[in-house]
């Protein structure tokens, strides 16, 4: 998916609710009703916002199974805002170039930190809660 394209600068941005139809790249999976695009007056920008079980309700990059990303940064920044309250959990399917998947599941859920060669289960006790910054 993004194998091909340039991606020598400082970021590239993969996950984004700007332009006229941003999730034409992505798989959604659930009901259509608790997965939508909203202006968000705090953060002054597009957000998507899922609500709902995050086994029923999912967002998936790239679209077919089959397709790989083709990422080659060196880092992977998240920019999520998660309710005072609320619980938050995403899973990432990393492969990397000798063809290994691996699983990482973030979870504010977690207590501590669990790990084997293929799956880690990270908990996100550090996340600070509403706090926006505007640089």
């Amino acid at each position: 998916m993004f194998k091909n394209e340039y991606q020598g600068g400082a970021f590239v941005e993969i996950f984004s609710a700007q332009g006229k139809n941003p999730g034409a790249k992505w798989k959604i999976l659930g009901s259509p009703s608790v997965i939508w695009k909203e202006f968000d007056k705090e953060v002054k920008s597009f957000v998507f916002v899922l609500e709902g079980s995050s086994q029923t309700n999912k967002i998936q990059l790239p679209k077919e199974n089959k397709q790989i990303l083709g990422l080659i940064q060196r880092f992977l920044v998240l920019q999520i805002y998660i309710p005072l309250g609320q619980d938050f959990s995403t899973e990432l399917l990393i492969t990397d170039l000798r063809n290994i998947k691996r699983r990482l599941y973030l979870s504010t859920v977690h207590k501590e930190l669990s790990s084997t060669p293929l799956h880690a289960k990270i908990p996100l006790f550090m996340i600070k809660r509403k706090i926006v910054s505007v640089t």
